[in-house]
């Protein structure tokens, strides 16, 4: 009998995870713009804080496993068709980021176009408060020492696992980043990227 009630507990409450999942896709659905036959698959998740489905468009023929974010004070999110973002793969955006068609990232993959908080400890701790206190900043102007610039990843490119990617790169058209790589300038089209990076440590100097 308790055999039977273990099983119970255990059948309605994957029951109500697999509700919550679909309830999560739906809002997500809501705070974007789908192309046919694209899909958010159960491990997506949307966070559009300008609340503009404009803001994070996808393409035809799409599916989406990992995070889109845009922040409240901007941001835009361009997934063209035939792409893949998979699992864990987090992409943020509080200016642009532009995916070209048949693009595949893999799992564990970062894209930023910002640089997230202020080197400004003062900032930083400002930042921070207005938005447990208040929400993501809907003002530019609310986000002193913040920068951002685009990141452009053109078609056919294949992003491999645990790869990071930040603010200002353009990835040329059918180049691979290797796993585990930081891409931090532009890759021309039709080139293997890999890199390992040599910790470096330097004074912080804040102006």
């Amino acid at each position: 009998m308790q055999f039977f009630d273990r099983l119970s507990r255990r059948a309605i409450s994957w029951l109500f995870r697999k509700i919550e999942r679909e309830r999560q896709r739906e809002v997500g659905a809501n705070l974007c713009l789908l192309g046919d036959g694209s899909s958010l698959l159960s491990e997506s998740e949307i966070n559009n804080f300008s609340g503009s489905p404009e803001d994070i468009s996808i393409g035809k023929q799409s599916h989406i496993r990992g995070r889109l974010l845009t922040y409240g004070h901007g941001g835009k999110i361009s997934i063209g068709d035939w792409c893949y973002v998979g699992v864990r793969t987090e992409i943020w955006s509080m200016e642009s980021i532009e995916i070209g068609d048949r693009v595949l990232i893999a799992h564990d993959v970062n894209i930023q176009d910002g640089t997230a908080h202020s080197v400004d400890s003062g900032e930083r701790h400002a930042h921070f408060r207005h938005i447990v206190e208040k929400g993501h900043p809907e003002l530019a102007s609310d986000l002193p020492g913040v920068s951002s610039s685009p990141v452009v990843i053109e078609d056919d490119v294949w992003i491999s696992f645990g790869v990071t990617i930040l603010r200002g790169v353009r990835i040329g058209k059918g180049s691979i980043v290797a796993a585990g790589s930081i891409v931090t300038r532009d890759i021309p089209p039709g080139m293997l990227y890999r890199n390992q990076v040599t910790p470096v440590i330097t004074p912080l100097r804040v102006s």
